[in-house]
């Protein structure tokens, strides 16, 4: 039986909330990525949010999927989704969400000029039968204290 392969690309998109600006913070991303998966098959990948703020603090980080409603989906061709989730362990105990609808924010301290980082761990079940092609969607990564 041969594999099926599909392309997949996942990207993480920054909003910063006004407040993080007035007070010297700085955000930064870097875009999960399924890269090409076999769908018989669980996939992982992951990605990346740092925080560095001139104060120390707490902030709150929420993320949100262009797909809204109880489930992440990635579309692709002719309107194909794919399901993933999002955690914030590795050991995929905590939905990362945005507190709503999906999962929770996660809090996070931020001692003054340092860079703190956060991994979000991605999960694409198997999901056969899947049409070939490339699959996408885009978060909006919130932080906010």
């Amino acid at each position: 039986m041969r594999a099926l392969r599909f392309a997949l690309s996942f990207a993480l998109t920054m909003g910063v909330a006004p407040a993080l600006r007035a007070q010297a913070c700085t955000v930064d991303t870097s875009p999960i990525r399924f890269g090409v998966v076999d769908l018989d098959r669980i996939n992982h990948a992951r990605g990346r949010i740092a925080i560095e703020c001139t104060a120390a603090t707490t902030v709150s980080i929420t993320i949100t999927g262009s797909a809204g409603g109880s489930q992440r989906a990635m579309v692709g061709p002719n309107g194909a989704r794919l399901y993933y989730e999002l955690f914030s362990s590795l050991w995929e105990l905590t939905i990362w969400g945005d507190g709503q609808g999906r999962g929770s924010p996660v809090s996070v301290s931020v001692p003054a000029g340092e860079r703190v980082e956060r991994t979000v761990y991605a999960v694409l079940p198997a999901q056969p039968g899947a049409p070939a092609g490339e699959y996408s969607d885009q978060l909006l990564v919130v932080v906010d204290f």
